[in-house]
């Protein structure tokens, strides 16, 4: 347990980092960049909403969240091998997604997207560390669950 928290906490970290920093850069410098006409840009929106910008008060996000977040991390940690090394990064990208977002809303009362891929709506590097954790655990799921 201890070397997967020590693994889970260093990689998160380092995610939450960047993603910060990606969210301070878009702040700062991106209004819209279009990058692949009509599929891909980058523009600068403040999503006050949840998933796909469904609106919900902002304490009841952030009180959810700092709720949510240990249970899953305990979740997979029951459920999943901590020993390998996909439960090591699916965890850290989740955890680091989901921490960088509720940081996010705990500074700002939004959260900042600046991603804009075809018909999607607009998201961040922490919505895509999530969503890549769970395509992880998703895919690898036979290989890393723990065996009772």
């Amino acid at each position: 347990m201890k070397k997967y928290l020590i693994s889970v906490t260093s990689i998160s970290v380092i995610l939450i980092l960047l993603d910060q920093l990606s969210k301070y850069f878009a702040q700062k410098y991106i209004e819209n960049y279009e990058i692949i006409k009509g599929v891909f840009s980058l523009e600068y929106a403040e999503n006050k909403g949840i998933a796909f910008g469904l609106e919900v008060p902002q304490l009841l996000v952030v009180a959810g969240s700092i709720i949510i977040i240990p249970i899953i991390f305990l979740m997979i940690y029951k459920e999943l091998s901590p020993n390998h090394w996909i439960t090591e990064i699916s965890s850290s990208l989740i955890i680091g997604g989901a921490l960088g977002n509720v940081i996010d809303r705990i500074l700002n009362g939004f959260v900042i997207d600046f991603i804009s891929v075809w018909k999607w709506p607009n998201f961040n590097l922490a919505d895509t560390f999530i969503v890549a954790g769970i395509l992880l655990i998703i895919c690898f799921y036979g290989r890393i669950k723990k065996i009772n």
